[in-house]
């Protein structure tokens, strides 16, 4: 399948941009993390060294999801944020152009508490880019748009669903953890894997996930400590990463026009909706933050603000 893809991507090469075979090399490899099933093999081609074009294939039938974000990026809309550009369909996938730029975590965790400020401001800001292209955000239809992400509202508390009744909602990306978030040399973000993109759905989700995410680049040394060890840094105590959090939100807030109380109510949904999201993939979310943080926030009552006043 690898062969057969390079040679697609090579014909493209020839046919689009007039590029001899010669000048084009090819790199391969095929994600997996906890991932077991439905695995996904990417071909990546490369002119005089320089990535181009990335094409994206499925390995197996029952992944309907390739074709989905084949779908999205055909259809979306043009906006600020750097993303892929559909270009062409092929066998079991499709191509897109490459966004060339470095991995959102690994520049993170490389950079001094001025620069990770600095990366989490830029994120938030393409994040409200991409939630707001449209106008406004609308202020009604958050509990419909909440149950396509958690079916039925399974295990959210009274204090969950009055932040829900207050939340916009808008276009969402669906998966802005960091690791589909791309940095070029000029601290642009850039957008990347858009399966899980939804038209209408809840935006605060997508801030939520960039934020509490980038906490486990921000303390690596969770897994020796554990997930009350992080949580108590992500919430309660006095650092810069929280600090910077928090601007981060309030940044968001301002140019969305949402309340920042509000997006951080919801930190239970987001946790069992990612949890419900991984389980319907058929993996588990045991050894994830998800489930741990959940339950302590709604432990107490989501009380955030401290002498500091960082959240």
């Amino acid at each position: 399948m690898a062969s057969e893809t390079a040679a697609v991507l090579a014909r493209m090469h020839r046919d689009l941009d007039g590029v001899e075979p010669e000048k084009i090399t090819f790199r391969t490899w095929i994600p997996q993390g906890v991932r077991r099933s439905k695995l996904r093999l990417f071909v990546e081609s490369l002119i005089d060294g320089v990535a181009h074009y990335v094409a994206k294939v499925h390995l197996d039938p029952a992944d309907t999801m390739v074709a989905r974000e084949w779908s999205i990026l055909s259809s979306l809309v043009a906006h600020e944020t750097p993303r892929p550009r559909a270009v062409a369909e092929i066998s079991r996938g499709f191509v897109m152009s490459y966004v060339p730029a470095r991995d959102f975590p690994d520049v993170f965790r490389t950079a001094d508490t001025d620069r990770q400020r600095t990366m989490l401001l830029a994120g938030v800001e393409a994040a409200a880019a991409l939630h707001t292209r449209h106008g406004r955000l609308s202020e009604a239809g958050a509990a419909e748009a909440a149950a396509r992400y958690l079916p039925g509202l399974i295990g959210l508390g009274e204090g969950t669903l009055r932040h829900l009744e207050k939340t916009h909602v808008g276009p969402a990306h669906g998966d802005m953890g960091p690791w589909n978030l791309r940095v070029d040399d000029h601290g642009r973000i850039g957008l990347i894997d858009w399966e899980d993109f939804r038209p209408v759905g809840l935006p605060a989700l997508d801030v939520l996930n960039l934020v509490l995410t980038t906490a486990l680049l921000a303390f690596p040394d969770y897994q020796e400590h554990g997930w009350d060890w992080l949580y108590e840094r992500v919430f309660h105590s006095r650092n810069a990463f929280r600090s910077a959090a928090g601007h981060a939100l309030e940044r968001y807030a301002m140019s969305t026009g949402t309340d920042k109380t509000t997006i951080l109510g919801l930190v239970p949904l987001f946790c069992r909706a990612m949890i419900q999201r991984i389980e319907d993939q058929g993996r588990t979310a045991d050894h994830l933050f998800y489930r741990p943080f959940a339950e302590r926030f709604e432990a107490e009552g989501g009380r955030l603000h401290t002498k500091d006043g960082a959240w």
